[in-house]
């Protein structure tokens, strides 16, 4: 039988699996603690495959992880050691270079979203091929030189195909856009030869070179003006594709906006075989929670190994590894909470009731809000920690969980709002009502929000059907089959909704 002491340094360690809010900006510039909190998954290996040019995802879907983990060489070598395939290229014979997007934080090697706005004003297709492939040169030019070896590229980065004066301002002044853009304009057709140049480097070396993006949606202040950057990034690759064989791109792009009305992008459905969604399955959601809960500390790694099949392998860089049984992953719940979320089955299985309750309208799960419910549960239960209340091997209460699903779509949606700043409006509009509704009182709602005056703020369409239709998109709101919307748990309690037989905050 555990003891109190111990049953609270458990919850201390559960308390600390989502450091940051659980958010790939926010994780510590740590590669050992990147590596233990990562979980390789099957769609990795898509990713990975070089006709893979497009990975989606919604907010806290572990896009940006996945990119720093590819940018850096140290992390990128330990998923090699898991993910090696025939239909892959080997990791060592790769290079991979950030073409937009920290790689660490408060990095500061791309242009600020105001001078990119600023640019936008007069820019016209030509300007945004140029923008695209200035910040590509000079990703390249700042590489470490023993990586340009390697590719050959020192020699080409030296040609005369790029003037001394543009090859020093876009290695040495790559955020101060208004330097160089125009001269990268003028400069194109040299340009791409000298890319021309370098992909047939790669192929007599026989290695890849990958140009990854990130963080798009935040190239610029407005929402609006997002469309015609990452338009114009897509189509540049397109155009690519067919000429370049070992020049390859990854882009990570919000699935929102990856919209043929929003992009007004002809030739987007040529994309659909080169794209992957990010999207979390139950299982990998528990074996992430479980890989993350092993790697905290040996006292918890010792508390789970209870549990048999849970934990099978250790890897020297990515730290223990959990198992695909998920038997043990229902048991482990049943340790660490109790088989129900009450005295009886009626209540709902702990199991199963979690990702019930933390899925979207279209049935999506954010890792960062699963991670989060536990970690804020953690919380919650000490600061009333009384042991006597867990028997057993238990840690958590199922009133733990019912408190910690409340602050979780609090917090969910605060992390909308940072995506998305005119749901702030919206949110006051819709305070107070009860859901499932009727379709026209929701419609309403919307019509009678009054929206900011900043262009940042503004909803991304005027109509309130089609911003219905918006929401729909985003797994916010659902037309159920007796015609009411309806709206998920994980976005109930932020948007201060209400529902009738919901879960009663606890005290």
């Amino acid at each position: 039988m555990m003891t109190g002491a111990e049953k609270k340094v458990l919850l201390e360690l559960i308390s600390g699996i989502a450091k940051g809010g659980g958010a790939a900006e926010h994780e510590v510039d740590d590669d050992p603690l990147f590596l233990r909190n990562f979980l390789p998954l099957q769609d990795h290996r898509r990713a990975l495959d070089p006709d893979t040019l497009l990975i989606l995802g919604g907010r806290g879907t572990g896009k940006t992880e996945l990119f720093r983990l590819l940018t850096s060489s140290v992390r990128r070598s330990a998923l090699g050691s898991v993910m090696k395939s025939r239909a892959l290229p080997d990791l060592e014979q790769t290079n991979w270079i950030a073409g937009f997007g920290n790689t660490k934080q408060r990095e500061k090697k791309f242009p600020t979203p105001d001078s990119i706005e600023q640019f936008s004003i007069d820019a016209d297709r030509l300007d945004w091929r140029a923008f695209w492939i200035g910040l590509m040169i000079g990703s390249l030019l700042q590489m470490e030189e023993e990586q340009q070896e390697k590719v050959g590229l020192s020699a080409i980065l030296r040609s005369d195909r790029l003037p001394n004066q543009l090859r020093e301002l876009l290695k040495n002044r790559l955020p101060e856009l208004s330097l160089w853009a125009q001269s990268v304009k003028k400069q194109l057709e040299s340009l791409n030869g000298l890319l021309d140049q370098l992909d047939d480097q790669l192929i007599q070396v026989d290695r890849w070179l990958f140009i990854s993006y990130d963080q798009l949606d935040r190239l610029v202040l407005s929402y609006a003006g997002l469309a015609a950057p990452i338009r114009e990034l897509l189509a540049f690759w397109l155009d690519r594709w067919g000429r370049w064989e070992r020049i390859r791109p990854k882009i990570f792009l919000r699935t929102d906006l990856f919209r043929e009305e929003f992009l007004a992008f002809p030739d987007a459905s040529k994309l659909k075989a080169h794209q992957i969604r990010l999207e979390w399955s139950t299982p990998w959601l528990y074996q992430l929670l479980t890989k993350r809960l092993a790697n905290s500390g040996s006292k918890m790694y010792t508390y789970l190994k209870q549990v048999p099949s849970l934990i099978v392998s250790r890897d020297d860089e990515l730290g223990w590894m959990p198992g695909n049984d998920e038997s043990a992953y229902q048991k482990m719940m049943t340790m660490m909470i109790g088989e129900f979320m009450g005295a009886n089955p009626r209540k709902g299985n702990t199991f199963r009731w979690i990702p019930n309750h933390l899925q979207d309208a279209d049935g999506r799960i954010a890792p960062r809000s699963f991670l989060k419910l536990f970690s804020l549960a953690a919380e919650r239960e000490l600061e009333k920690f009384q042991p006597e209340n867990l028997p057993e091997n238990r840690l958590l209460l199922p009133l733990d969980l019912q408190g910690a699903l409340m602050e979780t779509s609090m917090d969910r949606i605060r992390e909308l709002l940072e995506e998305y700043p005119w749901l702030k409006a919206l949110q006051e509009s819709l305070a107070g009502l009860e859901v499932p509704a009727e379709r026209k009182v929701f419609i309403q709602a919307i019509r009678k929000t009054k929206w900011d005056d900043k262009k940042e703020n503004k909803p991304p369409a005027a109509k309130p059907e089609d911003i219905f239709a918006y929401l729909m998109q985003l797994g916010i709101v659902e037309n159920r089959s007796d015609g009411r919307v309806n709206v998920p748990e994980i976005y109930l309690y932020g948007f201060q909704l209400k529902r009738r037989g919901g879960i009663k905050r606890p005290k």
